[in-house]
């Protein structure tokens, strides 16, 4: 009787050992917080869509939120208040807010177009009498001043030799603005997207120009750097994530089709039309870019902080 109250006891001492050990770790894992992430309902993003759907951020250990935003405008200033701790964008904005004081780091290239894919084009409307790009950009280019576009369709033409001094900027903000205006030859031409650039030649406008292949609108990840210092291994994750999810697209573009109707605003028309995009492996962002759109920031006076790319750019978090 005396064995085996003491085997009890031993039974009691190990269980009460154990729970003492463990639930206080078991809590921690419960109560850590979700990694919300802010991104936009466009083609870029697909990977972060996929990589919720599929269960990849689960499978890595963490849990995130992915915010929906209808404009960057949006995005920034739920960053900076510390809604979101990192986001899907264009090179740019990210450079704005540091160069506004708010410590965001760019850490991966989730899309860059290669050569035989466009994510921007200079389209000429249906009616327009003109079809070549010089005498298109000095009858109107409907564009935004300051955005990513405007960089875009400034490397256009300087890939065509075009002076930018030629260019008549007709400034229109909103983009589905902007798309309506060129199918009603409002204007001459226009700087849009995809998938409103195929939506847009369905109806009848002509692509003039685009950016496939010249290494001029990628799109990144960046997290807030007090993220990046407190929680590196959840970054990684989410990262490794990410590049699951491009593994399976670049595999199983017919299966991801249904996922990026739903998550990316493919108009009706092109549910079955508009091509899953290739993603390519997730790098740093690339240096020559990088400096060159912070130049060109700092020349129009939108950043006034000087920086480096390693002021912009955090590694050491590749998957």
């Amino acid at each position: 009787m005396m064995r085996r109250d003491k085997r009890n006891n031993f039974i009691r001492y190990f269980l009460a050992v154990f729970l003492l050990v463990m639930l206080p770790a078991l809590a921690g894992a419960q109560s850590t917080p979700a990694i919300h992430f802010g991104t936009l309902p466009v083609v870029q993003a697909l990977p972060l869509f996929v990589a919720a759907e599929k269960g990849y951020f689960k499978e890595h250990g963490i849990s995130v939120e992915l915010d929906l935003f209808n404009s960057a405008m949006e995005k920034d200033v739920a960053l900076s208040s510390g809604q979101i701790a990192g986001y899907f964008g264009d090179i740019m904005t990210p450079m704005v807010l540091n160069g506004n004081g708010i410590p965001v780091k760019m850490v991966v290239t989730i899309f860059s177009t290669p050569p035989n894919q466009r994510m921007f084009a200079i389209l000429a409307s249906p009616k327009s009498p003109e079809k070549k790009l010089p005498e298109l950009v000095k009858a109107g280019l409907a564009n935004s001043s300051n955005t990513i576009t405007d960089y875009i369709a400034l490397k256009i033409l300087q890939s065509q030799n075009i002076p930018v001094s030629q260019l008549n900027m007709i400034e229109v903000k909103s983009i589905p603005i902007r798309l309506q205006m060129l199918l009603t030859s409002q204007v001459a031409a226009a700087v849009l997207p995809e998938p409103l650039v195929s939506l847009a030649e369905m109806k009848g406008a002509q692509v003039v120009a685009d950016d496939a292949g010249k290494g001029i609108s990628a799109t990144v990840l960046a997290f807030h750097e007090s993220f990046l210092k407190e929680r590196p291994r959840a970054a990684r994750a989410f990262l490794e994530a990410v590049s699951q999810a491009i593994t399976f697209i670049n595999k199983n573009p017919v299966e991801i089709r249904p996922i990026m109707n739903r998550h990316c605003r493919i108009p009706e028309e092109l549910h079955r039309k508009f091509t899953v995009p290739p993603f390519p492996k997730l790098t740093l962002p690339e240096s020559g870019q990088v400096m060159d759109v912070y130049h060109w920031l700092r020349a129009k006076g939108i950043i006034q902080k000087q920086m480096d790319y390693k002021q912009m750019v955090a590694d050491g978090h590749l998957p």
